[in-house]
């Protein structure tokens, strides 16, 4: 019975000194206005301002920035209003995180379309075309995902019209960059529709638009879809650094 006064009597007590404190920081506003103010000049000194949104703490390093940005702003702006360069710790941590959450369509698994047989016989060509959008790319740095969808996409609608008897050139709707890709791969089908010797077939413009087709796949699956996004060329690049003949396989089957 003790025992139990005594916790009520310390209950109340404790209920006591709480108000004794509220009210003690009303008589003297002046005081806990002090605290406050010291803790906001605290962090004011010693966190700067995100330069994008001018709330939050600028907390990350930003090499598109040159100087340092929030944890939103670098996540809701990149690759969107942000320039990322491939080279940016969280624009890879952020790549890494979205391909392990979504499952999209992985080129390596091939599809009833572009099965292994397909893969095997058009090995050549693939990689023909994968060179040239990196040679491109090494003439016009700014170049990103959505220039060589526009090209590719163009390319497919002017072979296609090209397979059924009509020339009809399509050209790409966007950037210089796409088009000058759109310039560059087409010379490259051209060559290798021309005759390659005894032992190399030349090109069919009839197989032209399924091969495109895979490389559409392909650039769609490995983009992030954002504006700046320079995913699918970061991946190429990883994939085919310049690979000898005798390795060329090596842009199919990362």
């Amino acid at each position: 019975m003790y025992g139990s006064f005594s916790k009520i009597e310390h209950f109340f007590f404790a209920r006591a000194s709480a108000t004794e404190s509220r009210a003690s920081r009303h008589r003297c506003p002046l005081r806990h206005a002090n605290r406050v103010e010291t803790k906001v000049l605290y962090f004011a000194a010693g966190m700067a301002k995100c330069p994008l949104c001018s709330q939050r703490a600028a907390k990350r390093q930003c090499p598109a920035k040159a100087g340092k940005i929030c944890s939103i702003c670098c996540g809701t702006k990149r690759e969107v209003e942000i320039d990322c360069p491939g080279d940016c710790v969280y624009l890879r941590k952020g790549r890494s995180f979205e391909s392990a959450r979504e499952h999209r369509h992985d080129p390596r698994q091939p599809t009833p379309q572009f099965n292994q047989q397909f893969l095997y016989r058009n090995t050549g060509t693939i990689n023909r075309v994968a060179q040239a959008i990196l040679e491109e790319r090494d003439r016009a740095p700014g170049m990103v995902d959505q220039d060589v969808r526009s090209a590719l996409d163009a390319l497919r609608a002017t072979m296609k019209t090209l397979s059924s008897g009509i020339h009809y050139e399509t050209l790409p709707e966007g950037s210089v960059a796409s088009m000058g890709l759109y310039r560059r791969i087409k010379s490259a089908l051209e060559q290798l529709m021309q005759p390659q010797g005894p032992t190399v077939d030349a090109l069919k413009v009839s197989d032209i638009p399924e091969l495109l087709d895979f490389l559409l796949v392909t650039a769609d699956s490995r983009s992030s879809g954002r504006p700046r996004s320079r995913q699918y060329l970061d991946w190429l690049a990883s994939v085919a650094p310049e690979p000898p003949p005798d390795e060329a396989s090596r842009i199919i089957v990362p």
